[in-house]
């Protein structure tokens, strides 16, 4: 099959939805399939790899400064000589829409994947994922060719407008349009259960849904070694690591909070990303001083990441209702890492055999549990041999077969219909 995925934000950005796609199709390349992925120019970057097609792109600010692909009249028509044979969107704006314009062109399958839960930022993104709901909302009937996507409003809702009234109203609207534009594709994709319930309840969804985990390269945890990381760690030192985009949503002040209730000094948090919240969070750290306790790791390679999975004793991540699956947990899970969390609708990679869900949100609550499990090392060692276990399950080529079946079956589909 000559698959091509379509992506918004691809390499050299380093985030969950990237190393998803990455994991896709090189999985689905070594089951002998040719797959190409659609994404748009990143200045100073070179693919090394034919099959990237790298599309026009301007800097755009939607939550930073990013590379956004230029989608004008025509643009699918120039794809049609590559003649796919399905194409799949990681995500319903931009580029979404460009892989919609595509299957309609060369009339093929379309796969949407639901990766992220984007009205869930609208507390901390208010102004700019208010104005990209509306934009949608204008847009998506114009281009998808539907019925006018417009908020639904209760009448008590409409006599007071607050804030959180507000809020509830758009972040129903953005679940509709992601609905809408899915129920334009041939199947939707969700990794994980609760998301999938959340677009059938609050979005309408109707298209066949299929909930397939993200996969991973559990091969390249197995050979990382900790030797190889660039943090050093002292004789005696626990690590507590936490890998994700320094921003509000991914709560890692809740981490650093932690710091002070943590018996011994001798356990460490390691944060590993960049981003926007950087500032805020080295000042936390300044303000409970626990800078010795606290390593700002920066943005890493993989290979860097796997080596700083292998070299600590914990991973945890403190989102709470926004991540829905998160390529981290199974990066940690493939290293054997046990797993602390706190959002109870997360359940992929995550057992009582290798992860523990805390009492609460706050700092104290994942205290709590560090706590516990460094004063029982047994505990520790049970939830990494679980973690293994685990990850067995969410090897990328098996997941890829799953892909690679739902593929064929729309394909042949697709045939009998012409």
């Amino acid at each position: 099959m000559r698959i091509a995925f379509f992506i918004d934000d691809y390499l050299p950005s380093v985030h969950g939805v990237t190393t998803s796609t990455l994991n896709c199709k090189q999985a689905l390349e070594s089951l002998g399939h040719e797959v190409f992925v659609v994404a748009p120019r990143c200045e100073g970057y070179d693919d090394h790899d034919d099959h990237v097609i790298r599309l026009p792109s301007a800097k755009a600010y939607v939550f930073d400064k990013r590379e956004m692909a230029v989608i004008y009249p025509g643009l699918a028509k120039k794809l049609d000589k590559y003649k796919f044979d399905i194409v799949h969107s990681q995500m319903q704006l931009y580029m979404g829409v460009l892989a919609h314009s595509v299957a309609r062109r060369q009339n093929i399958p379309h796969v949407t994947t639901v990766h992220t839960m984007y009205s869930e930022l609208i507390d901390d993104y208010p102004f700019t994922v208010i104005a990209g709901l509306i934009a949608a909302t204008v847009a998506f009937p114009v281009v998808l060719r539907t019925k006018p996507i417009l908020p639904k409003a209760s009448r008590e809702q409409l006599r007071s407008m607050s804030k959180s009234t507000i809020r509830d109203v758009m972040s129903r609207q953005g679940w509709r349009l992601m609905a809408a534009f899915a129920n334009k594709c041939d199947a939707c994709i969700s990794p994980s259960k609760h998301l999938e319930r959340i677009l059938i309840d609050e979005g309408g969804l109707t298209v066949p849904c299929y909930v397939f985990p993200n996969g991973i390269d559990i091969k390249r945890y197995k050979k990382a070694s900790a030797a190889d990381s660039p943090i050093e760690k002292c004789p005696g030192d626990k690590f507590i690591i936490s890998v994700a985009r320094l921003s509000p949503e991914k709560r890692q002040i809740a981490l650093i909070e932690a710091m002070p209730h943590i018996r011994s000094k001798k356990v460490k948090l390691v944060l590993v990303g960049g981003g926007p919240y950087e500032k805020e969070l080295r000042q936390r750290v300044e303000e409970l001083d626990v800078s010795n306790r606290v390593i700002f790791a920066g943005m890493r390679s993989g290979d860097e990441v796997a080596a700083m999975l292998k070299q600590a004793d914990v991973f945890s991540l403190a989102s709470y209702h926004f991540d829905n699956q998160p390529m981290t947990f199974l990066e940690a899970a493939a290293s054997g890492l046990p797993i602390v969390y706190c959002d109870e609708r997360m359940t992929e990679a995550l057992t009582e055999r290798n992860a523990v869900l805390t009492g609460g949100i706050e700092g104290e609550d994942f205290a709590k549990v560090f706590n516990d499990l460094f004063a029982h090392p047994e505990k520790i060692e049970e939830l990494s041999r679980g973690s293994l276990k685990v990850a067995k399950s969410l090897d990328s080529v098996a997941m890829a077969k799953k892909l690679e079946k739902l593929y064929q079956s729309l394909i042949e589909t697709q045939r009998n219909l012409k």
